[in-house]
């Protein structure tokens, strides 16, 4: 379709490669050359300005072809991707806006609020957050990828940090992810049923966990449709190529390199999606090794995605959760192959209906076009089956079925390939086509049964979150709080801390803290009190010593929660010190206590006997 220069090829390969090696060089002197904790202080940076590379690389490219493209999809396919968009946004309505993740989700949003004021990805043990100022005093490198606090880092810049700019995002990532499933499978060369590309972007927005988790900040929908813009970009590159040589444009490697790589920021097997974009660019011609531009693009994508690499490197002693420290291991094969394998049969989760298209699908394409099954069946196994020997992998582990939704888009290919065939087989026979498509509709919508529900894992935490929105505002300006989830008071605009973080100073320097916020020194029993005794007998230890005076209770079936004052005259008895008063001189109840006390008569004398 389009051309390019074998200088211009030439040009951007030798670019590409001076960036991967230097990018190289300065990895190796991370890694060799600086200790544990530089690297943990270099990492918050570094990833924020990865991708920012990635963003403007991947629109850089995608401008040099916009208007090839437009000419290409036309008006109605632009405006049907447009639609999905929007129909995407507004299906995930059917499901309750909500947090399933226990507080994972505030933490990426907290992330996000940090990257939005300083432009370091890093979560806070201990802020100050006032006046629409904000003011980190401690801080820590969080062990997952950066990419959803990210792309919320943006939302907030604009619109503010608040639960409805939140919920947003995941939102239209849904529809974003259908409408670049819509647009790929326009543009790749791929010999495919007619209408497969829009059944696919229709069937996975209806994904009941699509749809389930698309109403939530959890990280899951945000890696599946960065993963869909990278297969997307791999559909353009594969079209633009020239015929004749095989070779591609270097701004369609450009947009390439930088969609792949900012795939990868979002969850850590996301870098599975190499194999994937290479897959799709050999499905469509096998003389792709010869691809100069695609050979910039993956050199270029390399380095814009090493800092995460350094990223996960910096963590790599964390356990992930994993007791014994085995965090992949083909002993975990049996349980979860049983739980994950069976999402497609059990009807839990998913329709049968679903499994039966997405098996027509593949059938269709081991019949007619298997380099194009092979691509997608790589986007698969790699997408659902690296969860497969993950230690937590199972979609049975509580809020786990988050995993599946990484793999709805391929599995969605599928079953708009199966639908789209099956139309095609049986499209002359309307009675048999529409009562196989009402049958498969009715075991759709029944499998849908638990998207309008909120799960019973997260009802505690759910509960949590609630009481606190609903005490920060009765907080007076200048509160702290100390809280073992304080992301969620950050998120509300409420001064918050770790226990540990402050607690030497609220028992050898009570005063000096009270006088830093004047508002009041505040404990939240929440629902790790609840869940952990350590963390409970802790906390109960602190109030008891305080003398601490309820501020709010509330109770959410056997979990009670409450808010407690504890800079309170038994504290400072106890702990030392007494209660600041601001600024004495001019204090309304101190000035106007002692002009009363001056212009009070004097009491008449007593008469002497």
């Amino acid at each position: 379709m389009s051309s390019s220069t074998p200088l211009s090829r030439a040009l951007w390969l030798g670019f590409a490669l001076t960036v991967l090696a230097l990018t190289g060089l300065w990895a190796a002197r991370i890694v060799t050359g600086l200790s544990l904790e530089s690297q943990l202080n270099l990492v918050p940076v570094t990833t924020v300005w990865g991708m920012h590379a990635c963003v403007i690389a991947g629109f850089a490219g995608l401008g040099g072809i916009a208007l090839t493209l437009r000419k290409i999809l036309g008006r109605r396919r632009l405006l049907t991707a447009l639609a999905l968009l929007v129909g995407g946004y507004l299906a995930c309505g059917l499901a309750p806006r909500t947090t399933r993740i226990l507080f994972d989700e505030h933490l990426y949003m907290q992330i996000g609020q940090t990257i939005a004021h300083t432009g370091r990805a890093e979560g806070a043990n201990y802020a100050r957050v006032e006046y629409g100022q904000y003011e980190m005093y401690n801080a820590w490198v969080n062990k997952q990828p950066n990419g959803l606090p990210y792309l919320l880092s943006w939302v907030y810049r604009i619109a503010g940090v608040s639960d409805n700019a939140s919920h947003f995002l995941n939102r239209a990532l849904v529809g974003v992810a259908a409408a670049g499933l819509y647009l790929g499978l326009a543009l790749v060369p791929w010999a495919l049923p007619a209408g497969a590309g829009l059944a696919a972007a229709i069937l996975f927005i209806f994904t009941p966990l699509v749809l389930w988790w698309g109403q939530t900040v959890a990280v899951e929908p945000s890696a599946a449709a960065t993963t869909v813009i990278a297969f997307f970009a791999a559909c353009v590159h594969a079209r633009l190529r020239d015929v004749k040589t095989a070779q591609g444009l270097p701004a369609s490697g450009l947009m390439l390199a930088g969609a792949t790589a900012f795939a990868v920021y979002f969850r850590p097997e996301s870098l599975l999606v190499f194999p994937l974009v290479t897959a799709v660019l050999w499905s469509t011609d096998d003389r792709f090794i010869e691809d100069l531009s695609a050979w910039g693009a993956l050199a270029l994508a390399v380095a814009l995605a090493t800092p995460n690499l350094m990223h996960l490197w910096s963590v790599r002693t964390e356990n992930w959760g994993a007791n014994d420290g085995r965090r992949f291991d083909f002993d975990f094969i049996g349980k979860n192959f049983h739980s994950n394998g069976g999402y497609f049969i059990d009807s839990h989760w998913f329709p049968v209906a679903g499994t039966v298209l997405a098996v027509a699908g593949a059938i269709w394409l081991l019949g007619r076009n298997r380099t194009a099954g092979l691509a997608l069946g790589t986007w698969f196994v790699f997408s659902w089956g690296i969860f497969i020997i993950f230690y937590a992998g199972g979609y049975f582990y509580g809020a786990s079925s988050r995993y599946g939704v990484v793999s709805c888009a391929p599995v969605a290919v599928f079953m708009g390939i199966g639908l789209a065939a099956i139309h095609a087989r049986l499209g002359r026979l309307p009675t048999w086509f529409y009562g196989l498509a009402a049958a498969g509709l009715v075991n759709w919508v029944a499998a849908m049964h638990y998207v309008p529900t909120l799960s019973r894992e997260a009802i505690e935490a759910v509960a949590d979150v609630d009481f606190v929105a609903e005490v920060s505002p009765t907080l007076p300006g200048g509160s702290l709080v100390l809280s073992s989830d304080p992301c969620i008071w950050l998120l509300k605009g409420v001064n918050a801390s770790q226990f540990y973080t402050v607690n030497t100073m609220v028992r050898t320097n009570l005063p000096e803290l009270a006088n830093q916020f004047p508002g009041g020194i505040y404990v939240h029993w929440g629902f790790w009190q609840n869940a952990e005794p350590g963390a409970a007998a802790t906390v109960a230890q602190l109030l008891a010593e305080t003398g601490a005076k309820p501020i709010a209770r509330a109770q959410s079936q056997a979990f009670k929660m409450g808010v407690f004052r504890i800079d309170t005259p038994a504290a400072y008895a106890r702990l030392g010190g007494k209660a600041p008063i601001a600024r004495p001189q001019t204090d309304l109840d101190v000035r106007l206590k002692e002009a009363q006390e001056q212009f009070a008569p004097a009491e008449p004398p007593v008469p002497s006997k």
